[in-house]
């Protein structure tokens, strides 16, 4: 579960959500003082579990410009 790329990135993006309705209401000041202070600990534990267990997508720079989307390179050279 802890090694799942997708899960890091909703249960990290869930907290931010969290962490912006805590913050915006300002229900509890402290409550999100510790949730600001905590959010470097899943940042950094996303980025390692992306990087470390995410698959490549096998497309390159000099294929495509953007991986999302099928823009080749070759299109915009002259």
């Amino acid at each position: 579960m802890f090694k799942n790329p997708t899960f890091a990135a909703v249960f990290t993006t869930a907290y931010l959500f969290v962490y912006t309705i805590v913050t915006v209401n300002g229900w509890a000041p402290n409550t999100s003082l510790a949730l600001f202070l905590f959010s470097p600990v899943l940042v950094l534990w996303l980025v390692y579990t992306v990087l470390r267990y995410g698959e490549p997508s096998g497309r390159t720079f000099e294929e495509y410009f953007y991986d999302d989307v099928n823009i080749r390179t070759d299109k915009w050279r002259n």
